[in-house]
């Protein structure tokens, strides 16, 4: 679809907010139904009902191609992923005050896994390994508890795999029932599942919103590479979106003829397109703030990006789904506006400490706030 502002794209991926009772009804199901309503909407909504909540993952075999390949991604992204700072502490000594800042891995987590993505088991549980998280559990769908999945979280330490699917299976991890109740709850899914992370954030802490597949497009002349790149993320399903933006009318022209010749056969996503030069594309790219940006023939133009998940400059963007390095848990819904991919970082916390070493000439300026505030509690305590 031809376009000339991004206003139609902002309402194809608004609207959380429709879901939201939906979702909440589903959430208060399960706290008051406990055990027997995870089963039950596990067998509405999954499908079947899995034979135990928590199973231990081990060795049980699967295809042996698609196990080492996954463990190639998963030391690509180790290897980039150690050289992040994770301690982040930081310490110092003020008129008489010591300061000091100590970050730590939260203690539990739990990565939603969307059925059968391997790539996102890695994706998510190699930065919570790296940042040095004590356990780590996997909620999936039980249709997607395949022989790789089971063996792949065994072989990445994962503690225990919660086979349950959609915001009931969030809300198990995130109100401890039937299973372990987790700190963070971190991972890609759908709309459902991204509204149960938002409505359970006040039980367990959230990495963000990673909702439906998100790609921009910036290319010079070449439409084939756009088409096809643009097709590949598509493939996540009616949900997603790419948008195209080129100067050059050919390229966009074949860009739309390849959309329209296999969405015929496929169920894709949405595609959109503009013409308009770099510095046009540069201010649109920012403001829709997508998932993934991918630059063909404009390597300079990436520096120009600053609300993207993540650019990739002349590379597929399904590279970074894989093998890259860098994680594929993106922020979507224009959520890179203020938060980025996921490292090590999204599976710290930080506590302050604070000894007075001498009473310190600072409680002066605290006394005149105090009392500038009204708290004359607080200006008394101190005085002592």
């Amino acid at each position: 679809m031809r376009i000339t502002a991004i206003d139609e794209i902002r309402e194809r991926v608004g609207g959380i907010e429709k879901y939201l009772a939906e979702v909440a009804a589903i959430i208060e199901g399960v706290k008051r139904g406990g055990l027997e309503a995870l089963l039950r909407y596990s067998a509405e909504m999954d499908g079947m009902v899995p034979d135990k909540l928590l199973l231990t993952p081990g060795d049980v075999g699967g295809d042996g191609r698609v196990i080492e390949a996954s463990l190639e991604a998963a030391r690509s992204l180790r290897e980039f992923y150690r050289g992040v700072a994770v301690s982040g502490d930081i310490a110092d000594e003020y008129m008489g005050i010591r300061r000091e800042v100590k970050c730590g891995p939260v203690r539990r987590v739990a990565l939603y896994v969307p059925a059968r993505y391997i790539s996102t088991l890695v994706m998510g549980v190699v930065p919570a390994v790296v940042a040095g998280v004590d356990e780590i559990y996997v909620v999936t769908p039980p249709r997607g508890l395949t022989p790789e999945i089971v063996t792949l979280s065994y072989k990445l330490g994962v503690r225990g795999i919660v086979p349950l699917g959609g915001a009931h299976g969030v809300a198990a991890v995130a109100l401890g029932i039937g299973v372990p109740k987790v700190d963070k709850v971190t991972g890609p899914g759908s709309i459902y599942v991204q509204a149960a992370k938002l409505l359970l954030s006040q039980y367990v802490g959230i990495d963000g919103f990673e909702g439906p597949t998100e790609l921009a497009i910036y290319t010079e002349s070449d439409g084939k590479a756009a088409a096809r790149d643009a097709l590949a993320q598509l493939e996540h399903g009616p949900a997603s979106f790419a948008l195209v933006i080129s100067p050059s009318e050919e390229a966009l022209e074949y860009v739309e003829r390849a959309y329209a010749e296999a969405a015929s056969a496929e169920r894709l996503g949405a595609i959109y397109t503009m013409n308009m030069g770099q510095r046009e594309a540069a201010d649109v790219i920012n403001e829709l703030a997508p998932e993934h940006v991918e630059i063909i023939g404009a390597p300079h133009l990436a520096d120009r990006i600053t609300n993207a998940g993540v650019v990739s400059v002349d590379t597929p963007s399904a590279l970074l789904d894989y093998v890259a390095g860098i994680s594929h848990i993106l922020p979507t819904g224009g959520a890179a506006r203020w938060r980025g991919v996921i490292t090590p970082m999204d599976y710290l916390k930080c506590v302050g400490y604070v000894r007075e070493a001498a009473r310190s000439p600072l409680r002066e300026a605290a006394k005149v706030l105090a009392e500038y505030e009204g708290m004359d509690r607080h200006r008394y305590s101190l005085e002592g």
